[in-house]
């Protein structure tokens, strides 16, 4: 039994406790409470001094396999660049050869900044199964091989992969992949109890395709695949056209979510869909900021995500609770908070993670605070902090 003391513990799931201490034992917390309750309970007390015990955080969101384009997150697009202009930069940038080691190396070194970050369990989407990290050590990682195919030719290929591949899978987005392709992979995670990401709602060209079947990306998808006779537009937003494809429920993903309607945050709602804002990407990409407020509202609780280094400068979760509280000022830090923690557990079914009660996960934090704030998530969603891993005080 090991007893960690610190002047305040987090646990999310209740009040926080002021000089507290969590009891661990075999990887699992026991207890926690009062240092003065839990004080002759473990064989050795390990003090943090001028920390804050917190859980791990969730990141709902990466594409660890474009590590290695990094550069392409650290240029600027123009404020009237709709997002075809990086979608073509970043498939000329996969078009070039690149030695598959460099890839995984950019992988494997992306996955433990996400750990030096504090994130404990990351959702990973990636085109091949030979990109996902191989590093066992660092934060787990639930891969989902990403399948598109706008066009009947290409969904029939990818729908060959869904068959042959032995493990969990996403879908890419409505205006990339066929109707017949995000039915058949949300049944297939349906029979498997699977959790199904897709990208939802992210840009107004994505909205205005599905719309109209007109604007920037029917141009973009008419260079690389010719006439789009095929494609008949539903007439509606992303989360309703969704819906009509009766792929909404409880283990679907819905990552971004910026340009949805009031109506479709109801049918969200009503689906007790899952929904992950990544609001590092979406400020890069200039494509706007999801109604986290009206997701609150509607009882949803939204998740965390950084997607990739080629469409966010950084994979700091601390750093998107920081843009999302000043993109939303009015939201309660406490909410925020508890998106990179116990709802990200939740959203990805992996409630060991995301709050610290006894039986759950003992993998947690020690932020460093100097001294305690008054209002303690209010400072836990401000900064990009240096956390340590409690495991590495065991030595000490």
């Amino acid at each position: 039994m090991i007893c960690y003391r610190a002047p305040l513990v987090v646990p999310v799931s209740r009040a926080p406790i002021r000089d507290g201490a969590v009891l661990t034992v075999d990887g699992r917390i026991a207890a926690l409470g009062s240092f003065s309750r839990l004080r002759g309970q473990g064989s050795r007390i390990v003090e943090l001094g001028d920390s804050i015990i917190t859980p791990a955080l969730i990141n709902c969101h990466s594409h660890l396999e474009l590590s290695h384009l990094a550069e392409l997150g650290r240029k600027n697009y123009g404020p009237d660049d709709d997002i075809t202009v990086w979608i073509r930069a970043l498939l000329a940038a996969r078009g070039k050869e690149v030695d598959g080691e460099k890839i995984k190396a950019a992988a494997d070194l992306a996955l433990r900044r996400l750990r030096v970050g504090g994130v404990v369990l990351t959702a990973d989407i990636g085109n091949v199964e030979s990109g996902r990290p191989q590093v066992a050590e660092l934060p787990e990682v639930m891969f989902f091989l990403e399948l598109l195919g706008f066009n009947p030719p290409a969904a029939d290929e990818a729908l060959g992969r869904l068959e042959t591949f032995n493990g969990a899978c996403a879908a890419h987005a409505p205006y990339s992949t066929h109707p017949r392709l995000i039915r058949a992979v949300k049944a297939r995670a349906r029979a498997r109890r699977d959790i199904f990401p897709i990208h939802t709602a992210e840009s107004a060209a994505e909205t205005a395709f599905l719309a109209t079947g007109g604007g920037p990306l029917r141009l973009f998808l008419e260079e690389r695949l010719g006439r789009l006779d095929f494609f008949t537009p539903p007439g509606c937003g992303a989360v309703e056209y969704l819906e009509r494809l009766k792929v909404l429920d409880r283990q679907t993903l819905c990552v971004h979510c910026v340009h949805i309607t009031e109506t479709e945050v109801e049918i969200l709602a009503r689906r007790a869909a899952q929904v992950c804002l990544c609001p590092g990407s979406n400020r890069f990409l200039r494509v706007g900021r999801a109604p986290a407020d009206l997701l609150l509202r509607y009882g949803l609780r939204p998740c965390l995500g950084t997607d990739s280094l080629v469409s966010n400068p950084s994979l700091d979760l601390w750093r998107e609770m920081r843009l999302l509280q000043e993109d939303n000022p009015a939201l309660a830090p406490e909410e925020i908070f508890k998106m990179a923690t116990i709802n990200g557990a939740a959203a990805l079914g992996r409630e060991e993670f995301g709050s610290l009660e006894p039986g759950k996960d003992a993998r947690m934090l020690a932020v460093r605070c100097e001294r305690l704030p008054g209002d303690i998530f209010s400072f836990l969603v401000s900064g990009e902090h240096q956390a340590v891993w409690l495991e590495d005080y065991n030595g000490s």
